[in-house]
């Protein structure tokens, strides 16, 4: 991994144990395809003018939506200060630093960026580079299981669905062809398991990484 921000290049930082490199100052894009071939982190925060927060929300997500079709862009997303007040920030990835260099020379920039001076009175960027797992610290991820247990899992959100669709569908169908049987019984489970299962599990699982 590798941190940059806007600057010339400084001392080289450990944290956590991986190098970082520190810049200050101008900092040239063009140096990106060469410091950076893997995917590129970028994390803008923003002052905004007392009384445009509006404006600046409007204007964010005219950022992210462009940002989300531009070529190499691999997501974005806006980040709202707390409740105290504070910076204003966009988050967006790119699959290396060529594409994001491209996105910073582009005429759509250029032109969002005009419009901001507005009412954005101050900015801090930062580039990482090499971060495959950008929202899963090592220490909040959820540990990987043996496929065993995986498979053990599935098979108890799996089991209940199945016994409700044998004890109240089962015999309503019990007169049609074993063909329609298994086809509405395999129907039935697979919409319950994607619909109103999946969602829950990934509710479930959430609130044990966050």
């Amino acid at each position: 991994m590798i941190a940059v921000t806007d600057g010339d290049v400084g001392p080289i930082a450990s944290v956590d144990g991986v190098m970082s490199l520190a810049l200050s100052g101008p900092f040239d894009t063009a140096q990106l395809p060469r410091i950076a071939p893997d995917p590129v982190t970028v994390t803008v925060a923003r002052v905004v003018a007392p009384g445009f927060e509006a404006q600046y929300m409007q204007w964010a997500d005219e950022v992210v939506a462009t940002l989300r079709q531009f070529h190499g862009c691999l997501g974005a997303g806006v980040l709202q200060p707390g409740p105290d007040g504070g910076e204003h920030q966009i988050v967006f990835r790119f699959v290396d630093g060529l594409h994001l260099r491209e996105w910073e020379r582009s005429p759509q920039r250029a032109a969002l960026m005009g419009r901001s001076r507005e009412f954005v009175t101050g900015e801090r960027v930062q580039r990482t580079v090499g971060v495959e797992n950008w929202f899963q610290l090592p220490d909040r991820a959820e540990p990987a299981r043996p496929l065993w247990g995986r498979i053990a899992t599935d098979v108890a959100w799996v089991y209940p669905v199945a016994i409700v669709v044998s004890i109240f569908v089962a015999p309503r169908i019990a007169e049609l062809s074993l063909e329609v049987r298994v086809t509405i019984s395999t129907l039935l489970i697979t919409a319950v398991m994607r619909l109103a299962v999946g969602p829950l599990r990934s509710k479930l699982r959430s609130r044990r990484t966050m």
